[in-house]
């Protein structure tokens, strides 16, 4: 079984809204305003900016199996140009299988050719296994995220 990463381009936003949708189930959360049609709108503007790629991982059967969205999005004074991983997903049935190593190289490669110094990557408390597999693939727990919900 071989798993294919590929780059997103245009016309595949619907496709990468399904995989963004295994983000919302348990442990994971939707939020309150989820809107599909939305996100495929959203999914298109960022597919037209040439510091975002997205990318979708599938099977030899051409199954979607996962996704990823890196972006390049600061320069830190303290530690050079960043790149932040928002959305990591692979199919329930796909977990432990090599799709999310293998969408976190492609995401992680790219963000090295635009320059980016390191890979910032956030998730949520509850996502133990995925925080497990995140320190498996060399990551380092550097910092405790916090958020505010509306800009005042």
């Amino acid at each position: 079984m071989t798993i294919h990463v590929r780059r997103l381009q245009r016309g595949a936003e619907a496709e990468f809204v399904t995989g963004l949708e295994w983000l919302l189930a348990p442990p994971g959360s939707r939020p309150g305003d989820w809107d599909r049609d939305r996100a495929v709108e959203r999914t298109a503007q960022l597919l037209a900016h040439e510091d975002v790629a997205l990318f979708a991982a599938r099977s030899d059967e051409d199954q979607l199996v996962g996704i990823v969205s890196v972006y390049v999005d600061i320069l830190s004074v303290r530690f050079g140009r960043r790149a932040s991983i928002e959305d990591l997903a692979v199919h329930p049935e796909w977990r432990s299988r090599g799709a999310g190593s293998s969408l976190l190289t492609a995401a992680r490669a790219w963000a090295r050719e635009q320059g980016a110094d390191y890979v910032f990557l956030e998730s949520g408390l509850a996502r133990t296994e995925a925080h497990r597999f995140y320190l498996r693939e060399g990551a380092t727990h550097a910092a405790a995220a916090f958020r505010w919900s509306s800009v005042q």
